[in-house]
């Protein structure tokens, strides 16, 4: 049965409390209301509407039941309406976390199209326009606080240390992360994800380094941060060392950026997929 348009019938005669004006409201005759009331209610094993000499009344677990309905109504309304927008406007919005590869970015653009837009932002404030409906798709760091949105797998992707072209762990023959602790760390804020942020740190105290932080929102930051000899910053894999910089192979598991997606609608899941291999085929 097609359980949204029996509940959006369902919803209508509650709030006209009678058939022929619920129809009305529908836009169809009477008789294609009463069946689908009675086939729902056949559904649920419920009496949900009782026919009075006035119109309708609607039982204890009618009511008990319609705040549920109206909810998925108006979902599936909602993801209707977003569906016609994207196919009328070609647009898919990807928000994407400033640690993400830049190649990657590209890639993405490239595969989703002409019409992909995509922007740049901190895990928090990705979610919060995921929430208001101002973006699509976002890619954020792991670990994170959801709120109920829709997420898929953790992928790590390989990242390296960037330090100064002259630091003493340059020239060590096993170098360690110990080894930074002349050496500040040049990172996002805190608040761009407080969770992830956390973690890294636990991940260098584990290995005897408490690192000062110097904040940096873009890779440039961190290459101008390691290249004047102050700061140590973590890369992906795949970057070539800008001047005055070299990139160390350090706790390379410990390290990894662990990204996710996270989506508002199902109607985006084909170029959530397309993402996802992107993520997978840079993981290496």
């Amino acid at each position: 049965m097609d359980l949204v348009r029996h509940l959006e019938y369902f919803v209508a005669v509650a709030e006209e409390r009678h058939f022929g004006r619920a129809a009305a409201t529908l836009g169809v005759t009477q008789p294609p209301v009463s069946r689908a009331i009675k086939a729902l209610e056949n559904h649920l094993g419920l009496t949900l509407v009782e026919r009075t000499p006035d119109g309708a009344t609607i039982t204890e677990h009618g009511a008990a039941l319609l705040p549920r309905a109206r909810l998925i109504v108006d979902d599936a309304h909602r993801l209707t309406t977003t569906a016609q927008s994207l196919t009328a406007s070609g647009t898919v919005r990807i928000g994407l976390i400033p640690q993400l590869d830049d190649a990657i970015a590209a890639r993405m653009a490239a595969s989703v199209g002409l019409q992909a837009r995509l922007e740049t932002g901190t895990a928090v404030s990705l979610l919060d326009r995921l929430r208001a409906h101002e973006l699509d798709i976002a890619v954020i760091d792991h670990p994170v606080v959801l709120d109920r949105l829709a997420a898929g797998p953790v992928i790590a992707l390989p990242r390296c240390v960037s330090v100064p072209v002259g630091h003493r762990s340059v020239q060590a023959q096993r170098p360690r992360l110990t080894m930074l602790s002349d050496l500040a760390f040049a990172t996002t804020p805190r608040t761009s994800n407080p969770p992830a942020h956390d973690l890294i740190l636990d991940v260098f105290r584990r290995h005897a380094l408490d690192p000062e932080i110097v904040i940096a929102n873009t890779f440039r930051d961190v290459a101008i941060g390691v290249a004047s000899g102050r700061c140590f910053g973590l890369v992906p894999a795949g970057n070539r060392p800008l001047p005055g910089t070299t990139h160390l192979d350090l706790a390379a598991e410990d390290v990894a950026l662990r990204v996710r997606i996270v989506r508002r609608d199902e109607e985006v899941a084909p170029v959530t997929h397309m993402i996802d291999r992107i993520l997978l085929q840079a993981r290496g």
